[in-house]
């Protein structure tokens, strides 16, 4: 991602954070529901694809994401660090 100034405050903030709740407040405020939406979808189609043995098909059908953006995020985990999928935890 190109350096961005607002992009690295927004960081800097969110890691000033101390409570979940706090944290999700933020997110609440910055972003719009679909756009909340459309976050956790993309998060859960990389943890699928980094945890899961899913094919994307069945990723896509769980989740019930497109199987275009199963692929677009199997393609983006292809240029990525292993250290940087590390970033995608189990959680709940």
């Amino acid at each position: 991602m190109k350096e961005n100034p607002a992009w690295s405050s927004f960081i800097s903030n969110c890691q000033q954070i101390e409570s979940v709740a706090e944290l999700q407040k933020l997110f609440e405020l910055t972003l719009t529901p679909a756009e909340c939406e459309k976050i956790a979808a993309r998060y859960m189609i990389l943890k699928e694809l980094i945890h899961g043995s899913l094919t994307h098909r069945e990723i896509a059908a769980k989740l019930k994401v497109s199987i275009f953006n199963v692929t677009r995020g199997a393609n983006q985990l292809k240029k990525t660090p292993e250290a940087t999928k590390q970033l995608i935890r189990d959680t709940k």
